[in-house]
């Protein structure tokens, strides 16, 4: 009966010793397929708030990166848009220059002068008024719009006297013009690009910080997933061994 009762308790202890060291393996086999050495509070509980906290934090700078990214863009194509209207106000300049030399033009010439002109002062006015992004208008000064660049109504080539006095006003639209360049891509610059870069740098610590804590260390749970292996293939076979001996044993007193 005392035989019986230690066989009993060697064996417990030992099926004990072998669930432990097989969970040990499973739990290496878990973290080395994931590559997380937290997968379940069970693996560490205050790790893993950590980590979740670090993975929400992490999330709202990638929102708030991917929302400053889009305004970029939205500054991007409005400095574009005020870079066409910017060329083209050159062009009416150098045409309203040539056109208010008096005395060296002919009839025809100033006619062609002011027929460019003409061409010109609808190509600038319709591109203040499609510019847009994502369909809200950007440069007409309505709400959500980055600027608001006004329309060329008094351009006239037609003689010198007239082309003189346009030169003021298409120098006045240069004005504006080179004022909202100004304004965009110093605040996409200064501001956005400037609030993004800092985000990206904190939102890379803050991944350092998470995967330092929750990322596997493949030595260490490779080196654990071996051990717990060759630990409980020699506790299944020290058991084997016992219970064969007990049954031995058992046999004997039998006979």
């Amino acid at each position: 009966m005392e035989f019986r009762l230690n066989t009993n308790l060697s064996t417990g202890q030992a099926v004990l010793g072998i669930n432990s060291n097989l969970s040990s393996m499973f739990s290496a086999m878990e973290k080395l397929a994931s590559g997380r050495s937290i997968n379940s509070a069970t693996d560490s509980p205050a790790g893993l708030i950590i980590s979740q906290q670090l993975q929400s934090q992490i999330g709202s700078l990638n929102q708030e990166i991917d929302n400053l990214s889009s305004n970029i863009s939205k500054y991007e194509t409005v400095s574009s848009s005020l870079g066409e209207l910017r060329a083209q106000i050159s062009d009416l300049r150098s045409l309203a220059i040539g056109a208010a030399n008096e005395g060296f033009n002919s009839e025809s010439a100033q006619e062609a002068y002011a027929t460019a002109a003409d061409s010109l002062v609808s190509t600038f006015n319709r591109t203040v008024a499609n510019a847009s992004f994502n369909g809200s208008k950007t440069l007409d000064g309505s709400e959500g719009s980055l600027a608001s660049i006004s329309e060329i109504t008094d351009v006239d080539l037609s003689d010198p006297e007239a082309a003189a006095a346009a030169i003021e006003t298409i120098d006045a639209a240069a004005r504006e013009i080179d004022a909202a360049a100004v304004d965009v891509g110093s605040t996409q610059k200064y501001e956005l690009e400037s609030r993004r870069a800092s985000l990206q740098v904190t939102k890379e610590n803050l991944t350092a910080a998470e995967a330092s804590l929750s990322d596997t260390d493949y030595g260490v749970e490779m080196s654990n997933y071996v051990g717990s292996m060759i630990r409980s293939q020699a506790a299944i076979a020290m058991l084997s061994h016992s219970l064969m001996s007990g049954k031995s044993v058992v046999s004997l007193f039998g006979s």
